[in-house]
C-alpha cells in the first residue's frame, strides 16, 4: 500500500485489511507505521547482505564479487520491480527524516549496507584488484549514493533514456578505471554478455 499510496496517506487499518487481517492482529507484530515501513525497507537491505553472503561463497575472488554487485541493478530488467524498489525506498527515508526512532533504524540498515561494500572494496585492494589509493569506506559511500540514485531516477525516466543509460556507463567507467587492468577486462566481458528479462 505504501507503494500506492504513500506512506502519509495509508493507515495502519488499511494495511490490515488488504493482509485480511484485524488491524490489532496487525499491531501485535508492528507498534506503528513507523515500524512497518522499517520491516520493508529492512527486508530489502536484509537481501543486499545476502547477496554479499552468496557471491563470497561461489566466488574466489573480491573483484569478481564486486563487479557481479555493481553491475547487478543495471541487468533488472524488471521496471516495475525497480519502481516499487525506488518508492519504497524514498518513501522510507522521507519517514525516517520524520522521526529519529525510524531514523537511528534506516541509518543503521545503511551503514549495515556501505560496511559489507567497504570490506568487499578492501579485499579488493588487498587482492590488487582494486586501486589501494582510495578510502574503502570513501568509494563505497559515493557508490551506495550513486547507485541509489539512479535507481530512484530510473523508474522516473523511460528505460532507454539518454540520462540514465549515459549515467549508468558513466559510473561503470568510473568505477573500472579503478580496477587492476585484468579486472576492467571481465568487467568489460561481463557488461557485453546479453540481458535476460525476469
Amino acid at each position: 500500500m505504501f507503494v500506492q499510496q504513500g506512506f502519509a496517506s495509508t493507515t495502519i487499518s488499511q494495511i490490515a485489511n488488504q493482509a485480511e487481517m484485524a488491524t490489532g492482529t496487525l499491531y501485535r507484530y508492528f507498534k506503528s507505521k513507523d515500524e512497518l515501513i522499517w520491516a520493508v525497507s529492512h527486508e530489502h537491505i536484509e537481501e543486499e547482505l545476502q547477496a554479499f553472503t552468496t557471491l563470497e561463497e561461489e566466488s574466489t575472488s573480491a573483484g569478481d564479487q564486486l563487479l557481479e554487485i555493481l553491475l547487478k541493478p543495471y541487468q533488472n530488467t524488471n521496471i516495475d520491480q525497480s519502481r516499487q524498489d525506488a518508492i519504497i525506498g524514498m518513501e522510507s527515508t522521507l519517514a525516517a527524516l520524520r522521526s529519529d526512532e525510524l531514523k537511528e533504524k534506516v541509518a543503521t540498515d545503511m551503514s549495515m549496507s556501505i560496511d559489507a561494500l567497504t570490506e568487499l572494496i578492501q579485499k579488493a585492494q588487498a587482492q590488487g584488484e582494486v586501486d589501494p589509493q582510495f578510502s574503502p569506506s570513501a568509494l563505497s559511500a559515493l557508490l551506495h549514493g550513486t547507485a541509489s540514485g539512479l535507481a530512484s531516477l530510473r523508474p522516473l525516466l523511460s528505460e532507454d533514456s539518454t540520462y540514465i543509460v549515459a549515467a549508468q556507463d558513466l559510473l561503470i567507467a568510473l568505477v573500472e578505471s579503478l580496477y587492476s587492468p585484468s579486472l576492467a577486462r571481465r568487467s568489460q566481458d561481463k557488461k557485453s554478455i546479453p540481458l535476460t528479462p525476469e
